[in-house]
């Protein structure tokens, strides 16, 4: 863990979305990271790494793992839809267990509140088999779009490997507050993803909100964004992961010069916390 900070910080892939993982993984560890997140399934804008199925790019991604000498907090993306849209997510199970990711990123997009929860609990099933957790992430523009669906869905499925994702600006966007997450058991609190963005506020316009959230975020420290208050509720152990796809257009120009930036946001965000405390 870095030295000057009390909690594991990670870089989110959808920072720099267009560094390959292999790259990714060498740019987060210069940069002082303690961790990576990978996306291994294509972004809905089309950007395929193609680690999946293609074994020796995984040996060689799962080599710079190990060289590196940071972990992998997560991997992305398992889609939970209807059974006829769902891909296999054994793949990325298998992927996530082979280089010893924490968590798996699932979002849902099935709008059939029964069947949805007979698929997230299946799917935890899947991953718990090897040793993999479920990171529920909850959107405006999803079929679980706040913090209190996401619960009711991880009660009603009861899998000890689910856990809740917060991002700081789908929770936000949601209309939810920082005392919400307090609320919260700590054993559902693993981690949370922070970025910055120029308002606060709920949006509840799916179609603003995703391209806010692809697109047009900021560094934390930039925006409005209660985040040191965010940071405050969760549990002291919780890890960081800055997911922050700027606006700049130049933001991909210089790869480690962006991620030492997001190290460096992390670290004044933990200072601050630090502080209040």
């Amino acid at each position: 863990m870095s030295e000057d900070l009390a909690r594991t910080v990670s870089l989110a892939h959808l920072t720099l979305i267009s560094v390959p993982p292999v790259a990714l993984v060498r740019v987060a560890a210069e940069a002082g990271f303690d961790a990576v997140g990978l996306r291994l399934v294509p972004t809905s804008h089309g950007i395929d790494h193609k680690l999946l199925g293609y074994p020796s790019a995984m040996r060689g991604l799962r080599q710079q793992v190990a060289d590196s000498g940071i972990t992998v907090l997560d991997v992305e993306v398992v889609r939970v839809r209807e059974p006829e849209r769902m891909a296999d997510p054994a793949p990325l199970i298998d992927a996530a267990a082979e280089l010893g990711a924490r968590w798996i990123i699932t979002t849902v997009e099935d709008p059939d509140e029964r069947r949805r929860a007979d698929t997230f609990g299946a799917l935890c099933a899947q991953a718990a088999a090897r040793g993999v957790g479920i990171s529920l992430e909850y959107m405006v523009f999803s079929e679980v779009r706040s913090l209190n669906a996401a619960v009711r869905l991880l009660d009603e499925v009861g899998a000890p490997n689910a856990a809740l994702l917060v991002d700081a600006l789908h929770h936000e966007r949601s209309g939810g507050t920082p005392g919400e997450v307090a609320r919260i058991s700590p054993r559902l609190l693993p981690y949370v993803q922070v970025c910055d963005a120029g308002e606060a506020g709920a949006q509840l316009d799916p179609g603003l909100a995703r391209a806010e959230a692809v697109t047009a975020r900021l560094l934390p420290g930039d925006g409005r964004l209660p985040l040191e208050e965010l940071v405050r509720a969760m549990p002291t152990s919780a890890a960081l992961s800055v997911e922050a796809p700027l606006a700049s257009p130049d933001a991909m120009g210089d790869p480690l010069a962006t991620a030492r930036r997001a190290r460096a946001s992390a670290a004044a965000l933990v200072d601050q916390q630090a502080v209040v405390r």
